[in-house]
């Protein structure tokens, strides 16, 4: 004679089978679903894609560099320090030297300068063989509204040169690493 107990204990393993099979089956059909095609090969005619220049990456790090060091030049003749203007690390020997000799005579003149120059540089030559490696940049540098003032009364300061595009040429050097502009020459006579 069997018990209700029995009944009970044979009815959940017929359940627990009954949801394994089903389990199981869910396993195997979904395993058994049609794998997406694969994506056509190219055509043995198809040419590559045409490899992009090798010293392109050194020239936009040079021309970082010389974008980092005007932030930094115009920063320095704007508050009248050196301090807190980043040059340390982009700009050293004559070309710190320079901004720092034209930030000492706008501060010790009362002058600061206004605005933004608008530049224009391109790598005019790259040398990444050369030990350090060596780039030449050049630009067209637009003052037009890159304004020098009286610091305390904000009145612009007459200058002699009335045309404000001139040529400048930067030496940068890849040193440790890192592009650092190292001296630079501004072309007064040179007009763009």
């Amino acid at each position: 004679m069997t018990t209700e107990r029995q009944h009970t204990h044979t009815a959940r393993q017929r359940l627990l089978a009954a949801a394994a099979i089903a389990a199981t089956i869910t396993v195997v059909t979904t395993g058994c679903t049609k794998e997406p095609k694969a994506a056509p090969k190219p055509s043995p005619s198809a040419s590559p894609s045409p490899s992009a220049d090798p010293q392109e990456a050194e020239k936009t790090a040079a021309l970082s560099v010389y974008r980092a060091f005007w932030d930094a030049s115009m920063k320095a003749y704007s508050t009248g320090s050196m301090k807190n203007t980043g040059m340390e690390s982009v700009g050293t020997d004559k070309a710190y030297a320079k901004v720092q000799a034209t930030q000492i005579y706008y501060r010790d003149n009362g002058f600061v300068m206004t605005g933004a120059p608008i530049l224009s540089p391109k790598v005019s030559a790259l040398d990444t063989a050369a030990e350090p490696p060596k780039a030449s940049i050049t630009d067209c540098i637009d003052s037009t509204n890159y304004i020098q003032v009286e610091k305390e009364s904000g009145k612009p300061v007459g200058t002699l040169d009335k045309n404000r595009r001139h040529v400048a040429t930067y030496t940068a050097l890849k040193i440790g690493g890192a592009w650092q502009i190292r001296d630079f020459e501004i072309s007064r006579d040179q007009l763009c």
